[in-house]
């Protein structure tokens, strides 16, 4: 009886343990954008890693360039360390990139280089963001800038 309910237990702690909970460690060897890059971790392989809780403005959009220009002077050619949240629909893994113990997915937000992602928001994002806002840090030096996703639709193949 002890047995089985112990069996059943682990069997629900299986279950219920996230899937994607993992850190990963890499050097970052290309940033793609705002809020993506490219790293190799300690085996040599290639992972594309998607911001978690951000949206930074697309290559071509307004700020596009510095934002990826921002990200480039904090972490390029770094080693990083990655929580991995779990995988996009273009196959990258989803995380909170950390450098020296500083979150960088907040501070791309908190320097007006990316959004709080409305979609996923993570905790903390939106209150730094609109600090962000009321001192017209990066992006909000414009008075209408444009969120990523309604950029991609409103120039779908321009992006």
């Amino acid at each position: 009886m002890m047995l089985r309910k112990f069996g059943l237990l682990w069997l629900v702690l299986a279950c219920t343990t996230p899937v994607f909970a993992s850190t990963l460690n890499c050097k970052v060897i290309k940033i793609s954008d705002g809020d993506t890059i490219r790293c190799l971790d300690n085996h040599n392989t290639p992972h594309r890693i998607r911001f978690a809780g951000i949206n930074a403005p697309e290559s071509k959009q307004a700020f596009g360039q510095k934002s990826k220009q921002a990200l480039a002077g904090m972490i390029f050619q770094q080693q990083v360390q990655i929580d991995i949240k779990g995988t996009d629909r273009y196959g990258r893994e989803i995380g909170i990139v950390y450098f020296n113990g500083q979150d960088i997915n907040r501070r791309m937000v908190e320097i007006g280089y990316a959004w709080s992602y409305q979609r996923y928001p993570q905790k903390g994002y939106a209150k730094v963001e609109m600090a962000a806002r009321k001192q017209k840090l990066g992006l909000w030096k414009d008075p209408h800038p444009i969120y990523p996703e309604n950029y991609r639709h409103l120039f779908k193949g321009n992006h």
